[in-house]
């Protein structure tokens, strides 16, 4: 079985429960989203809690890592 990729830049510090949670968010936030306006899978988040399509600039509100529509 595969693991994740660790998150570099972090290291030892910290505490291994803020690097878990950190590590959780990281992933969520940056895993390919599919838009649901047109289907497409340019859709991200452009600010906290505003994600936006990039090939038909569908935007909706959601929460700061992921969207829940």
């Amino acid at each position: 079985m595969a693991k994740r990729k660790s998150l570099r830049g972090l290291g030892a510090r910290y505490g291994i429960k803020l690097r878990k949670q950190y590590s959780k968010i990281h992933f969520q936030l940056k895993q390919e989203r599919v838009c649901p306006e047109c289907g497409s899978k340019k859709f991200g988040r452009t600010a906290v809690g505003i994600w936006e399509c990039r090939r038909c600039n569908f935007k909706v509100a959601g929460t700061a890592y992921d969207i829940k529509i």
